[in-house]
């Protein structure tokens, strides 16, 4: 298993490399010794550069190591000197100190110049080098001074103070100077282990590079047998694709071609020699002008003043052909793909027959053209004829309300002004009459709402279901002992909701008006189906008869007499007409007894 993962990427650069074409592989074994170079080139530069900035850090620290140095042994010499005088009062002992003098001033100045500006933590510890290095001399003079005192005196003595005072000052410079040179030294040791891993680093850079040379001069010389083997299949493929290319011609039914490097004729097949009447001796060597009136388009190249195809042009274009006899036909000329050397293949069609279909074609296209212009100036008229008729509709509803309102406000006033005088039985006549009325009225406004359907556009909004069933139960205001369950997660389309919320609006006012209790039950569900809704308004009334289930969706039907339950007869037809409209179905199911469920579809959108 582990090994599986471990060889998954090798697998997949080995399949990178499987698909790269011949160019591309030569490119990337060219590619590798050349960039091989170039990282040893750049390897030796920037080791180069690297290691000059490393000799030039060990420089600078061994020689402030001298310098300290050097400063150190002249101090020990003005010592040395003054210890001497002290002990054998010669003055030839003083030598050094008096050199010592003008050669720790030069020292120090040198020293200072030899360090840099940037490097503050050197020039610190050069600062209190030399101020140790003046307080031991000033230690030497006051000593030198004593001594010449004591000379100059009848019993000459040395103050031995003096002489811890300057080992105290000469210690500290030591001290100072170790510590200075002991610094360099981590300095030193720093840098020597840098240029240690830069050496090691470039001779690493290099063998690898040695090793990647290697394995693409290998890579190279097998690519180079492939491509050899490679491109000897591909001269016999060749052949055996020259040898198939000249049995295609001889048998293939369009007129085939063949030009050479010049635009010249090489080859004419059978079927080119029937369409233009043209013996293969008449045309190889001939332009193909002899044959076509526009022989090549005029984005093709010319050679000497002859049109030749371009070698990476592709074209398609319809011209005229001439045959021997002079007869002019329409032909469609096509450059192939498939190139040999420097020739190309020119395929030529008569299409004589595919004009005269197109012909054909036009001819229909133009009648049906016709036959929608037609339809559009009907669609126009009839679109006018419906709003003539919405606008007689409305003006017929109106003046047939404007009467009927009349007849029942003058019932109540006849009813008002009679007072107690109308007996009990015309009362029952005035309210049957504004019944009558009432229910005229709404017959006229269900007519008015039944021509509508399918004639008038509805706006198409985002609802949710649950909402319209809502708002409908709202506007009903049923009893408050009816129950009205509705199921929950309803769904949520995009539909036209006025025609949605009437077709809930009737069945469930229905429901309500036709319920034999008061304390009825009504249910609303709904069903996913694969492209629509089923909803379902289900009560506990007293139903429907199996033989009424067709005659309740039939326009002014009634099941009750009119005198008992003011009804139109228009409501059910309104959901039918509704439901058929969008594309849905409304359904039935009843027995007389136990209740009815009006179930309909609706599509998703």
């Amino acid at each position: 298993m582990r090994f599986a993962v471990l060889a998954a990427p090798f697998r997949r650069l080995g399949n990178l490399w499987t698909d790269l074409s011949v160019r591309r592989k030569g490119t990337v074994v060219v590619a590798i010794p050349s960039a091989c170079l170039l990282i040893t080139v750049g390897a030796w530069i920037w080791s180069r550069h690297a290691l000059q900035e490393i000799r030039v850090a060990i420089d600078y620290s061994e020689s402030l190591i001298q310098r300290s140095d050097r400063l150190l042994i002249t101090l020990l010499d003005a010592e040395t000197g003054v210890r001497g005088y002290a002990l054998t009062s010669d003055p030839t002992f003083l030598e050094p100190y008096n050199q010592a003098q003008g050669a720790l001033e030069q020292e120090l100045i040198q020293f200072e110049q030899t360090l840099r500006a940037d490097d503050p933590d050197r020039l610190a510890l050069f600062q209190d080098m030399t101020a140790a290095v003046a307080r031991k001399m000033e230690r030497l003079e006051t000593t030198l001074s004593d001594i010449e005192a004591s000379l100059q005196s009848p019993t000459p003595t040395v103050s031995v103070p003096l002489f811890y005072q300057e080992k105290e000052a000469m210690d500290t410079v030591r001290r100072l100077v170790a510590g200075f040179q002991q610094n360099e030294q981590q300095v030193l040791d720093n840098y020597e282990q840098q240029r240690q891993q830069v050496t090691d680093l470039t001779t690493l850079v290099l063998w690898l590079t040695i090793l990647v040379s290697l394995v693409s001069f290998l890579a190279t010389v097998f690519l180079f047998t492939y491509l050899d083997r490679t491109l000897r299949n591909r001269d016999v493929l060749l052949q055996e694709n020259k040898e198939l290319l000249q049995a295609i011609l001889s048998h293939v039914v369009d007129g085939m071609v063949t030009l050479d490097a010049q635009g010249k004729i090489e080859l004419f097949n059978p079927s080119a020699a029937t369409m233009f009447g043209y013996g293969v001796e008449d045309v190889v060597g001939q332009d193909l002008g002899l044959l076509l009136d526009q022989p090549l388009p005029d984005a093709m190249e010319t050679n000497g003043g002859q049109e030749v195809v371009a070698p990476w042009h592709r074209s398609k274009w319809q011209t005229k052909g001439r045959s021997k006899a002079g007869t002019v036909f329409p032909v469609e000329v096509s450059i192939s793909d498939v190139q040999l050397d420097d020739r190309r293949i020119v395929i030529i069609r008569d299409i004589s027959e595919f004009e005269q279909i197109e012909a054909k074609l036009q001819a229909r296209a133009d009648e049906l053209a016709r036959l929608t212009t037609m339809l559009a100036q009907t669609n126009t008229a009839l679109e006018h004829r419906n709003r003539e008729l919405e606008q007689f509709a409305y003006v017929a509803s109106h003046d047939l309300k404007a009467p009927l309102r009349a007849i029942a406000n003058l019932s109540e006033w006849i009813e008002e002004d009679l007072g107690g005088q109308l007996p009990d039985e015309n009362q029952h006549q005035m309210r049957l009459l504004r019944g009558r009325v009432l229910r005229m009225e709404a017959l006229i406004n269900g007519l008015l709402e039944y021509s509508r359907i399918g004639r008038t556009q509805s706006s198409v909004d985002k609802v949710a279901v649950a909402d319209i069933i809502a708002d409908v139960i709202d506007s009903l205001d049923p009893p408050n002992s009816f129950t009205i369950d509705v199921a929950p997660n309803l769904p949520t389309l995009e539909t036209k909701a006025v025609l949605l919320r009437q077709v809930f609006a009737n069945l469930i006012g229905n429901a309500i008006k036709h319920h034999n209790r008061s304390n009825g039950h009504i249910q609303i569900s709904a069903q996913e189906q694969e492209d629509s809704y089923k909803f379902a308004v289900s009560d506990d009334g007293p139903g429907i008869a199996a033989e009424y289930h067709d005659k309740v969706f039939v326009i002014f039907q009634t099941l009750q007499a009119r005198d008992t339950k003011e009804s139109t007869g228009i409501g059910l037809s309104i959901v039918k007409k509704i439901v058929e409209a969008e594309g849905g179905t409304v359904r039935l199911e009843s027995q007389e007894g136990n209740g009815s469920t009006f179930s309909f579809t609706w599509p998703k959108q």
